[in-house]
């Protein structure tokens, strides 16, 4: 594999875990972090092996019941199984204290542990930020992170990566460091400012990058690759990830 001939990345899709092969096929081979949302959806993730996806263990903080599904045991069996964990963090629209403490319980379960986080933020980026500072972990995504421009500089000195979409302002994605930057769809939400088709149809994106940074959409893609094989550096992860990762990223770092 060359460079030219790198595959789709998305970095937060979600995907039901009873996709079918066909249904892998007509993403093109994008690769895909696929997020779940609930403890139940994980562990039937987990029994897959899909070499272009891999596959979170979620708790969303929307859903009170998957927050209330989170403890130390089943934690450290997710570490064992899943490379990524997520889609879980914070989220407005509940109250505070349990999404927080499952939030907590997660961090101190993936420290020093070779696994990457898809954070969620949505109306209280801040209070993420506080928890992330007494938490630390080098292989943090904040997916879709709406932050003020003092918190996306916070993030990033915490050492966090982003991960964007088409459907972020032109604003928003000029305050995110593009060695920070990777890309995603969070399909099937916002489809109409994504405009993502599928999982890993990141194509607006590219595109608007490319227009806005003057290079091609090749250069683009090469970026992010670029900057998921550091993240996976960091965090210690790029071993655990599945087999189509890995032609792409050693295409990249030529």
């Amino acid at each position: 594999m060359s460079p030219s001939d790198l595959p789709p990345l998305d970095c937060h899709a979600h995907i039901a875990p009873d996709v079918t092969r066909p249904q892998i096929t007509g993403l093109n081979g994008a690769l895909v972090f696929a997020m779940t949302r609930t403890p139940g959806e994980a562990r039937a993730a987990a029994r897959r092996s899909d070499p272009t996806l891999v596959w979170g263990f979620g708790a969303h903080p929307g859903l009170p019941d998957a927050i209330s599904q989170v403890n130390e045991t089943r934690l450290r069996e997710a570490v064992r199984a899943h490379a990524v964990m997520g889609e879980i963090g914070l989220d407005r629209r509940g109250p505070a204290g349990p999404q927080r403490e499952a939030l907590e319980a997660l961090l101190d379960a993936c420290k020093e542990q070779p696994v990457v986080l898809s954070l969620h933020s949505t109306g209280r980026t801040r209070q993420l930020l506080d928890v992330l500072r007494q938490r630390p972990h080098p292989g943090t995504i904040l997916h879709w992170f709406n932050g003020t421009l003092d918190e996306i500089s916070e993030a990033t000195a915490l050492g966090c990566y982003f991960s964007v979409n088409n459907g972020m302002t032109d604003s928003r994605l000029a305050q995110i460091p593009t060695d920070k930057m990777l890309p995603e769809t969070d399909f099937p939400a916002s489809r109409k400012t994504t405009l993502a088709s599928k999982p890993g149809d990141t194509r607006a994106l590219e595109k608007r990058l490319a227009q806005r940074d003057g290079i091609d959409e090749t250069a683009v893609r090469l970026g992010f690759y670029r900057t998921l094989a550091g993240l996976l550096a960091v965090s210690g992860a790029r071993s655990r990830m599945p087999q189509g990762f890995h032609a792409a990223l050693d295409a990249a770092e030529v």
